[in-house]
């Protein structure tokens, strides 16, 4: 670590101390990224970061956004990411973003200020009950006490260190609720905590955690001895690592192995991948001759594809997954083998002998890929006017390499997962829940940590939902482009079962809304297109500009007719 000036022993007051103890102890654990809600009863902790000189802050009027915000930053970090709020519904506002970081297993740190105990139930302003607030979704919690002097400073290090360390061993959101009484303000005198911090002596003249874990894995991957030989499916699921999944497509090719990838691993433009399988599920010829499998290895987290999960469900040969997490991924109940290891940690240890049958049956499967996606799949997107499914197949082609594009839930992810075939960004969801709460506050979370243009590709519903957070795009330095489907409310619905006398008024909720204004108020560039080629011209040139909007305004009922009339199409080939 860097080394630093001795930790001061001169502060306005106790709250003020153990504020700047807790920051200090996080920025030596890595711990740079901020995110604070504006707050008076979190004072203390919002002065400790703006006053430390290694640490990054991002400021949202919005704790719900900000939450979102945070899950951004730390996918894209692949690191903690600390927020801050002060007392009462502040805190309540992260629950979205606290359900969403455990489902999707994302490290967030929690820091709540609350009301001291005398001011808790007797009907104190901005009181409420926020102890195990978030329930059981934190995968650590602790209730620290008000600062004082009457209890050493070694307690606050060593529970903030178990906290980390927790985190550290089941990646997730951890929740830190501390107690502030007045002052919590600076008041221009300070006070001198030398004696008080005389235990902490090594800590304040080094540069150093408080306690140090340390974690032996202990563990060797076993090999798969029955691989050899076998017909073998891989699926690569959702990965927090793209180098982690680059290596899975890799040792696939190497070994001839069949492979399936659902666009959240971002390796769907990759040579190897059967780009097209969601779609070739419903045709049974495919389906059948995919069911030669012996056995299916899934590596990383949740899977988009509705079909390729009844495939796996009733899959009758062995089934395994391999994620580094601990989070129980087995919707089906019936994982043969789970390995909790690395992607790469597990591939060093197999041994695959690939035999001629399991090359002949690849090669099969891929001929038939190719047969049905040359001859139905692209020419039909290809005949198609403009629409949903050609703007995000155009989008495919268009995108930079290496350029984040974040992908909102309902049918915007679908369609990506189903039809982008040489996408090579890196992607980011938020489907650990699957909400449509918080998309953009994401993205744009995402973007803050890239260097690179961020595409946003999102449906009208989900942006409504979230439109405040477009007053965070005045803190990026490169451009963000919000590709928007503007199908008037819920288009997924017409994909479900919803009765139809309740379908509209009930579900779609059409608004009728376009979204011009919306841009002029944040100060953003404002575009509708009314064809492909002009979506084309107009993304390239949003990609040297400033933030813009792309709103493709499209009839409701348009994509779920399409979709029908392909799927007919590829249900009745024959290979």
């Amino acid at each position: 670590m860097k080394n630093q000036t001795i930790f001061p022993s001169t502060h306005s007051n106790i709250n003020q101390l153990w504020a700047s103890i807790f920051i200090e102890e996080l920025i030596r654990h890595g711990i740079t990224e901020f995110c604070i809600a504006p707050g008076s009863r979190s004072t203390p902790l919002t002065l400790a970061i703006a006053n430390h000189a290694e640490a990054n802050t991002h400021i949202h009027f919005d704790e719900r956004g900000l939450g979102f915000l945070a899950i951004g930053l730390s996918q894209a970090s692949q690191k903690p990411v600390v927020i801050v709020t002060t007392s009462g519904t502040a805190v309540a506002n992260l629950y979205p973003a606290v359900i969403e970081a455990r489902q999707s297993s994302i490290p967030l740190i929690i820091i709540s200020a609350d009301r001291p105990a005398e001011l808790l139930n007797c009907g104190a302003n901005q009181a409420i009950e926020q102890h195990r607030i978030f329930a059981n979704y934190p995968v650590f919690f602790t209730q620290i006490v008000q600062p004082t002097t009457e209890i050493k400073a070694n307690y606050l290090l060593t529970t903030i260190d178990h906290g980390l360390n927790q985190q550290h061993n089941q990646p997730g959101p951890i929740h830190f609720n501390i107690a502030f009484a007045e002052p919590l303000y600076p008041n221009g005198e300070t006070l001198d905590y030398f004696d008080y911090l005389s235990g902490l002596q090594n800590w304040r003249e080094n540069n150093i955690t408080f306690t140090q874990y340390i974690n032996s894995q202990g563990y060797t991957v076993p090999e798969c001895s029955n691989l050899s030989g076998k017909k073998i499916l891989v699926v690569i699921a959702k990965m927090q690592s793209i180098d982690q999944a680059r290596a899975i497509t890799l040792f696939c090719k190497n070994n001839n192995i069949a492979l399936l990838t659902d666009i959240q691993s971002s390796q769907s433009g990759v040579s190897n991948n059967l780009s097209y399988y969601d779609l070739l599920l419903i045709n049974d010829d495919f389906k059948k001759l995919l069911q030669q499998a012996d056995i299916i290895i899934q590596f990383g987290e949740q899977i988009i594809s509705k079909r390729l999960a009844t495939f796996i469900a009733n899959f009758e040969g062995e089934s395994h997954l391999v994620n580094q997490g601990t989070t129980r991924i087995d919707p089906d109940h019936q994982l043969d083998k789970r390995f909790i290891c690395t992607a790469t940690q597990w591939i060093t240890a197999q041994q695959v002998m690939p035999t001629k049958a399991n090359e002949n049956w690849h090669s099969s499967l891929q001929q038939a890929h190719d047969h049905l996606s040359k001859q139905i799949i692209k020419p039909f997107i290809n005949n198609q006017p403009y629409s949903e499914m050609s703007v995000i197949k155009q989008l495919d082609t268009l995108l930079i390499k290496n350029a984040p594009l974040f992908i909102g839930n309902s049918m915007p992810i679908r369609f990506a997962d189903m039809l982008m075939s040489e996408c090579q960004s890196p992607i980011f969801t938020n489907r650990g829940a699957s909400g449509i709460d918080g998309l953009l506050a994401s993205a744009i979370g995402v973007a803050k940590k890239s260097s690179k243009v961020t595409t946003l590709l999102i449906g009208d519903s989900s942006f409504l939902y979230d439109l405040n957070s477009l007053s965070l795009l005045k803190q990026l330095a490169t451009p963000f482009i919000i590709v928007l489907i503007n199908n008037d409310g819920g288009a997924i619905f017409n994909l479900l079962p919803v009765p139809e006398e309740q379908k509209k008024n009930f579900y779609q909720l059409p608004h009728g809304l376009n979204f011009k204004a919306s841009c002029e108020q944040f100060g953003i560039d404002y575009y509708n297109p009314n064809q492909e080629v002009d979506f084309k011209d107009i993304y390239t040139k949003c990609l040297q500009g400033k933030h813009s909007l792309i709103e493709i305004t499209l009839p409701n009922q348009q994509s779920a007719t399409q979709l029908e009339q392909l799927k007919e199409q590829i249900q009745d080939a024959t290979l």
